[in-house]
């Protein structure tokens, strides 16, 4: 059996019904179709089980695996690199959308361009209907101290090559989940020597509103700030002479929602 050129990882938690459709038909209608879809059920409550499988029943590429307890997005991302097939590997979340030409041109750089591990680009903001309101650029190719400001990488539009994860768990320690696990991952990449590359193509729908500034939580953010404080040392920064941006999680968290939303996105809240 010929194995897909791409696995898309596709984690899916409580999530809006119209919006796990629409995120679905993104991937199935990608221009690129070599590829098979792992979508993984982190023990949803509400009725995301019958949607999926309406998806799957018509449509092969498409393997789907659930979860009756849920036990944080680190495990299950650990557990689809485990299972995926594909030479890379694509990130994409239940609430986004996918451009059609998303996978045929990330494909294609990282098979014209075999010294890059990873690829990703830019995104679109939308709201809850879809409506476009803004867009967020990354740079071509982040320096290491691009990972001070922010992250540097679209987590959701990248990318890999599976042999860049053959690590056992990429995502961390599933016993402790929590918020960060992506930016914790480039920054280990890129400090082993894995170079990341940002294409200036908008390859994704992104929903954020003020509403998803009400995820943060205060342990959250402590754990960022020593994902930060090792993180910067091992990509050669000194944590001490960064102090201000080791500590900025804690700042961040209190800033108003509507502040944050509006300093982060560029415009006036």
């Amino acid at each position: 059996m010929k194995m897909p050129s791409i696995s898309v990882l596709f984690p899916v938690y409580n999530c809006d019904e119209s919006h796990l459709r629409k995120a679905i038909e993104s991937i199935l209608d990608q221009s690129f179709r070599d590829f098979e879809l792992i979508i993984f059920d982190d023990g949803s409550s509400n009725d995301v089980k019958s949607i999926i499988a309406e998806y799957k029943e018509n449509d092969s590429r498409i393997v789907f695996i659930r979860e009756e307890k849920n036990h944080g997005l680190a495990y299950g991302l650990n557990k689809m690199v485990e299972i995926a097939k594909g030479k890379y590997l694509a990130r994409m979340d239940a609430d986004d959308i996918s451009a059609p030409f998303r996978l045929e041109c990330e494909y294609k750089f990282l098979e014209n361009h075999p010294e890059y591990g990873f690829v990703g680009g830019n995104l679109l903001l939308m709201d809850d209907s879809d409506q476009i309101y803004g867009l967020r650029k990354y740079p071509k190719k982040p320096s290491r101290r691009d990972f001070l400001k922010y992250q540097p990488y679209a987590h959701p539009t990248i990318m890999f090559r599976k042999s860049v994860l053959s690590m056992d768990k990429p995502y961390g320690l599933e016993e402790k989940p929590r918020r960060g696990e992506d930016y914790q991952l480039f920054m280990n990449l890129v400090a082993s020597g894995v170079k990341g590359y940002n294409l200036q193509e908008n390859v994704l729908g992104y929903r954020e509103t003020k509403d998803s500034y009400n995820r943060r939580t205060l342990p959250d953010q402590l754990d960022e700030v020593v994902i930060r404080w090792n993180g910067f040392k091992k990509l050669g920064l000194n944590p001490w002479r960064e102090l201000h941006y080791v500590v900025k999680p804690i700042m961040v968290w209190m800033v108003p929602n509507r502040i944050a939303f509006g300093i982060r996105n560029g415009f006036s809240a």
